[in-house]
């Protein structure tokens, strides 16, 4: 009895101090308040449900980067981070930005109002695409791509404060 007690003890002094050396590391993994400043930040307190817009990135990036922000009909917002070369999105191939096929007018599908398309894609609009990409590049408004073969939009973490999107990459 003495002994299971005892190895109980050892046993439960052990896990402590295991999970108390280890707490400072998984604390340290948060990012710290100069990252924080650091981030892309957009005001969004003009979006309403059914409207999207494009915006510089904000931060140095080794791309010309443009944010698509959509405010979906439900009040979800979604940001994507689109590669653009000279204004164009650079349409993917395997990956962003490693396409050789540019859209000047990529963008959700919208009604006559302008507003989003219930349901619809974020798809590149251009007349001068290849046929057999029509319909390639489409993606919902979460990012997620139609076709099992084309990747997803790039969509970073970001946090929303106030009236304020923070995006994180």
């Amino acid at each position: 009895m003495r002994k299971k007690i005892l190895l109980t003890c050892t046993l439960t002094m052990f896990l402590a101090g295991i999970a108390l050396a280890a707490a400072p590391f998984f604390w340290s993994m948060a990012p710290s308040a100069k990252a924080k400043a650091a981030r892309s930040q957009h005001d969004i307190s003009t979006l309403q449900p059914g409207d999207y817009r494009f915006e510089p990135f904000g931060r140095t990036s080794p791309w010309d980067e443009m944010v698509l922000i959509i405010k979906d009909w439900d009040g979800s917002i979604y940001a994507h981070l689109l590669p653009t070369d000279k204004g164009r999105v650079v349409l993917p191939e395997n990956f962003w930005g490693l396409g050789y096929y540019f859209c000047e007018k990529f963008a959700p599908e919208t009604v006559p109002d302008g507003k989003l398309k219930k349901s619809g894609n974020i798809k590149c609009h251009d007349s001068n695409l290849p046929e057999w990409s029509e319909d390639r590049w489409q993606w919902s408004y979460n990012g997620t791509s139609q076709k099992r073969w084309t990747i997803d939009m790039y969509t970073p973490g970001h946090e929303i404060k106030g009236n304020y999107l923070y995006i994180d990459n």
